[in-house]
């Protein structure tokens, strides 16, 4: 809500680059790698960077004014932003759009581009931050598994009691504590949910995300140490990609179908094998970065129209694949089928999509101007983009009701349009609200905005206007985002209300000392 809070708390950030609340979180800033044409320090000297750096010392004795640059990656804070936001637009199309809805679903396809971009962005920010210095990996995993790991606990826990009480309402929800079988058995679905991150469907991110934690350690070590074999690493790991896609839309081979290897082939798709690609392509990204980013500034123009090629050849066939099913509706089964983003054919847009986000994201890097509006909107965005990323299911539930409801006689595309709007207006306010309370840390990844610098005033006006939209809906449509906007407008009054506290009794502090 203010800019000011954003800026305190995100000076904060900076200074403890480790801190990054999401798998793809915001990298340490750029400074001189950037434009340096180094190696990391750990890579063989060659003997023309032995010339380099005699040529180095001797110019040490007429040194040049160093010039202050900003070197924050501002290009992976726009790939991070695009992305959740077509999360969000992906979910929205899998609610309202039927099967028969080709062009709905040739648009949702597109949009599966998000998986693989995730985990190749969690694995390119782990690696720019250790590129050049070391890991200890106790330290790491404690960090690590502190800011996604409470959130991941929290809002599993959140979506378990959730969907228990919506099938028994408040009835259900005492049942699990006065009635042991009933207990029991939900204790186990939360365990299960808790190991899968099956609690709902967008969760598995977060597993996955912690999988890769555990072993990034190891993966560090070992790229730091094939210096001039990664394109032969990168190579292997595609082949290994592209056999586990061919074979995970097909009957599992016999050895999968044998115990213990048959669970793990079950659930293939929330391990990190079927992403290990992305992720070590990632990985090796922001190894290089520096010949990476030339790369893609070179040939900006031949790769977005291979790109486009590939994404049009995809829609293509795509089309094609519905139409050969015959003269009938299409099935749900067959639409899974053409859309699944593990079918190798779709691989190629996917990647495609890829490239050209992170393509705009350097054209907006380089277009920039610190402290304008879009900068504001995008640096406030990539502050709250996990915590939207982790609410948006919730609010989607309760948005989709009404929708349904109110809006199933005028066109999809519009009904969309309106539906992933409100979707995301209600979850920035869910995490604004989440951001300024007690319980941001469990539930968005991030510290709360420092007490001090809040202006609870503002956030008391914002949740008392909350709230009488909230009520204003539910008492109109008797809807559940009547319940979850007034919800969320009661917790912010509750968080302007401790702000307030102590910000008084700070002042009254402050007035004893002087």
């Amino acid at each position: 809500m203010a800019d000011a809070e954003q800026k305190t708390a995100e000076q904060k950030t900076e200074a403890a680059p480790d801190r990054a609340t999401d798998s793809a979180g915001a990298p340490e800033s750029e400074g001189t790698l950037a434009t340096s044409v180094e190696k990391p320090a750990d890579a063989p000297k060659s003997a023309e960077s032995v010339v380099d750096a005699s040529v180095e010392s001797a110019a040490e004795d007429h040194p040049k004014p160093k010039k202050r640059r900003d070197g924050h990656l501002y290009q992976i804070d726009f790939v991070r932003l695009f992305t959740f936001g077509s999360v969000i637009l992906d979910h929205v199309i899998l609610q309202l759009a039927t099967s028969a809805d080709v062009a709905a679903h040739g648009l949702g396809l597109l949009f599966r581009y998000t998986r693989y971009c995730f985990f190749a962005l969690t694995g390119f920010v782990l690696t720019y931050q250790y590129r050049n210095r070391d890991l200890h990996a106790p330290t790491f995993w404690r960090r690590r598994y502190k800011l996604i790991g409470l959130p991941f606990v929290a809002w599993t826990l959140f979506y378990w009691g959730k969907r228990h009480f919506e099938y028994g309402g408040v009835n259900g929800i005492v049942e699990l504590f006065t009635d042991p079988s009933t207990g029991l058995l939900a204790l186990k679905s939360l365990v299960y949910e808790l190991i899968t991150g099956d609690a709902a469907y967008h969760l598995y991110f977060l597993s996955v995300s912690m999988q890769i934690y555990l072993v990034f350690p190891l993966v560090l070590w070992v790229i730091k140490r094939t210096w001039g074999y990664h394109r032969y690493i990168l190579a292997a790991s595609l082949a290994f990609h592209l056999w586990l896609l061919f074979h995970m839309v097909r009957p599992p081979l016999a050895i999968f179908q044998i115990s213990p290897l048959d669970k793990l082939w079950a659930h293939m798709s929330i391990t990190l094998l079927p992403y290990q690609f992305f992720i070590l392509a990632g990985c090796l990204a922001a190894y290089h970065f520096d010949a990476f980013a030339r790369t893609m500034r070179r040939y900006r123009a031949p790769l977005v129209v291979i790109s486009l090629i590939a994404i049009v050849v995809t829609l293509i066939y795509y089309v094609a694949i519905v139409d050969s099913d015959g003269p009938g509706p299409v099935t749900g089964e067959e639409m899974f089928r053409a859309t699944n983003v593990f079918m190798v054919h779709n691989s190629f847009a996917l990647v495609g999509i890829i490239i050209i986000l992170y393509i705009c994201g350097t054209i907006w890097q380089d277009r920039r101007r610190n402290g304008s509006l879009a900068d504001n909107v995008m640096r406030v965005a990539a502050d709250r983009s996990f915590g939207i990323y982790l609410a948006h299911v919730a609010a989607l539930s309760a948005v989709v009701v009404t929708s349904r409801g109110l809006l199933d006689d005028i066109p999809l595309w519009l009904n969309i349009t309106v539906t992933y709007l409100v979707t995301v207006i209600v979850t920035v306010y869910w995490v604004e609200a989440l951001r300024r309370s007690p319980i941001s840390l469990i539930t968005t990844g991030r510290e709360r905005i420092n007490w001090r610098i809040q202006q609870w005033t503002r956030s008391a006006v914002v949740g008392v206007v909350g709230a009488a939209v909230g009520l204003t809906i539910y008492a109109t449509f008797n809807e559940p985002l009547g319940v979850l906007v007034t919800g969320i407008s009661a917790l912010l009054l509750l968080s302007a209300a401790v702000v307030a506290v102590k910000q008084a009794k700070a002042a009254r502090t402050a007035e004893v000392a002087a």
